[in-house]
C-alpha cells in the first residue's frame, strides 16, 4: 500500500531536481553603438560568465531566481531576475542605457579661437601622451576568447562548475585552434607562399604542408620568433619529409 506513496515522492523530488538543474539561455543585448563592444555578463548567483559576440547575442546557463548582472564601461549596470516567463520563453532581450560620464565645468580664457576648425586648429599646441608624461597602458587589452576564458575560472566555485560541465575545456581548445591558425598565417608571411612552392610542393597543398610542419615544435618557436632563415630551412628539410609521407 506504501509503494505508490514512495512513487510519488521520488517523481516529486525528481521534478525540484529538474527544475534546479541550470539551463542554457539565449538572449540579445540591444544599445546604441554596440558593434564589437563586449558586456561582461555575469550570473551573480552562480558565478557564471560570458560575454556578447558583435552583434549583441550571448548565451548563459541560469536557473529561475537567478539574477544576471550587465555592465560595461559605456553602458549603466543593469541586473535581471530570471523568471519562470523568461526560461519558458528560452530568450531574454537586454536593453543598455547608455553610461553618464559627468565632467567638471571647464572654462577657457583667452583661447583666440573662432570656431572655424580649420584656422583653429593651427593655433592649437598638440602633444602626445609620451610628452606629458600621461599613465601608460602596461598590459594589453584581453582579446574575446581571453575574456571567455577569464569568465570560466576565477571564483573556485565557478572553476569548478565550468570544469565538470566540460566548458573551460571547450573555450580552451577553440583558444588553441586560434593560436594555431595565427602561426600558420604568420609563417606566411614571414615566408611568401611563392618561395614554398619552389621547393617542390604543389600549389594545392600549400596549406596541407604549412599544417603538416606547424605539428613541429621547432614551427612555434621560429615563427614566434620570426626568425625568416632558420624558418626557411625548416620548410625546405620538411619538403623530403612530406614527401615521403604522399608515398
Amino acid at each position: 500500500m506504501q509503494k505508490p506513496f514512495f512513487v510519488v515522492i521520488f517523481l516529486f523530488l525528481s521534478m525540484i531536481l529538474k527544475a534546479q538543474q541550470p539551463v542554457e539561455l539565449e538572449g540579445k543585448i540591444l544599445a546604441d553603438s554596440l558593434e564589437y563592444t563586449f558586456i561582461n555578463i555575469i550570473n551573480i548567483s552562480s558565478y557564471v560568465g560570458t560575454t556578447n559576440d558583435p552583434d549583441g547575442h550571448f548565451v548563459v546557463k541560469v536557473k529561475e531566481n537567478d539574477t544576471l548582472q550587465f555592465s560595461s564601461v559605456q553602458y549603466q549596470k543593469k541586473e535581471v531576475v530570471i523568471t519562470k516567463a523568461i526560461l519558458n520563453a528560452k530568450f531574454l532581450e537586454v536593453f543598455l542605457l547608455p553610461g553618464v560620464n559627468q565632467l567638471d565645468e571647464v572654462y577657457l580664457f583667452d583661447s583666440n579661437l573662432i570656431g572655424n576648425l580649420e584656422k583653429d586648429f593651427t593655433k592649437i599646441d598638440f602633444y602626445d601622451k609620451y610628452q606629458l608624461n600621461a599613465p601608460q597602458l602596461k598590459q594589453d587589452i584581453p582579446s574575446l576568447i581571453d575574456r571567455k576564458l577569464a569568465a570560466t575560472g576565477g571564483d573556485p566555485s565557478n572553476l569548478l562548475l565550468n570544469t565538470i560541465t566540460g566548458e573551460r575545456q571547450k573555450v580552451k581548445k577553440i583558444k588553441a585552434n586560434m593560436v594555431f591558425d595565427d602561426r600558420v598565417e604568420k609563417a606566411l608571411e614571414l615566408i611568401a607562399p611563392d618561395n614554398i612552392l619552389k621547393m617542390g610542393i604543389q600549389e594545392d597543398e600549400l596549406m596541407l604542408f604549412i599544417y603538416f610542419c606547424a605539428e613541429d615544435e621547432l614551427f612555434n618557436l621560429y615563427v614566434d620568433q620570426e626568425s625568416k632563415g632558420p624558418l626557411f630551412e625548416f620548410f625546405q628539410h620538411k619538403v623530403k619529409s612530406w614527401k615521403q609521407r604522399k608515398s
